[in-house]
């Protein structure tokens, strides 16, 4: 699967919304979905409330900016 991708907005809802839709099985081309569990976990480290700062900055005002380009 060389080239395969998928974006997705790093919060646990965005997660659960990509599951029920099937997106990360449309965005792979893949005929069955993908064990994503670990990126549900690592989306709920980043929302643990014990985080004071973000481990990375928020970049969506810079993807959008960059997509508009």
């Amino acid at each position: 699967m060389p080239g395969r991708g998928a974006w997705l907005t790093p919060t646990v809802e965005a997660y659960e919304l990509a599951v029920k839709r099937r997106a990360f099985r449309r965005a792979l081309r893949l005929e069955r979905d993908p064990d994503t569990s670990a990126v549900r976990e690592y989306l709920a480290g980043l929302q643990s409330p014990e985080r004071t700062e973000p481990e990375h900055p928020d970049m969506t005002e810079q993807a959008e900016r960059l997509m508009d380009n």
